[in-house]
């Protein structure tokens, strides 16, 4: 598969100290380097690659990751390939690697990037064009003001709060 980083990173705050950067992707909504998906998780790249072989019949290609996707390293320094996770990958992935960081970081892949807003994407294209009952236009959150919100939530240490906080944003559709 030949695929190419997108110039329109995005960085997002996991947690305090704790910043991860994805790349827009049509097909997948956005994917991660294995580098920034370790970051992310607390572990190391080799950790990531290794948890990929032994759980081979979980994390498939295509759906959870990309082989081969190009990585441009600046005007004049190459490129080289990589493996690229998708936002259901950094998800799977969660379900393999235990620690208090990784816990974190699957909290934020499942309330921020995979809820984050029914009718539009990380990047605000629209996904759906389902309209909206006319009573009710005049006080919907944009996605924009969403995203920045969820975004603090995750400064809260108390979790149940955070997670009453998150679901009262979310509409009551986040668990």
């Amino acid at each position: 598969m030949q695929n190419q980083k997108n110039e329109q990173a995005l960085s997002l705050t996991v947690t305090e100290g704790l910043t991860v950067t994805i790349l827009p992707d049509l097909n997948h909504e956005f994917i991660i380097s294995t580098k920034e998906a370790a970051h992310g998780y607390g572990t190391t790249d080799y950790a990531i690659r290794q948890t990929k072989l032994r759980h081979s019949t979980e994390l498939i290609e295509g759906k959870h990751y990309l082989s081969g996707v190009t990585i441009r390293h600046g005007a004049s320094a190459g490129a080289s390939k990589s493996t690229m996770w998708t936002k259901r990958g950094i998800v799977r992935l969660g379900f393999f690697i235990q620690s208090e960081r990784a816990k974190l970081f699957r909290d934020w892949a499942e309330e921020l990037i995979i809820q984050v807003n029914e009718q539009h994407d990380l990047f605000g294209v629209v996904k759906t064009t389902r309209a909206l009952p006319a009573k009710r236009n005049h006080n919907r959150i944009t996605s924009d003001r969403l995203i920045r919100l969820l975004q603090l939530t995750h400064r809260i240490e108390d979790s149940s709060l955070r997670t009453d906080i998150v679901n009262e944003l979310m509409g009551g559709h986040a668990k």
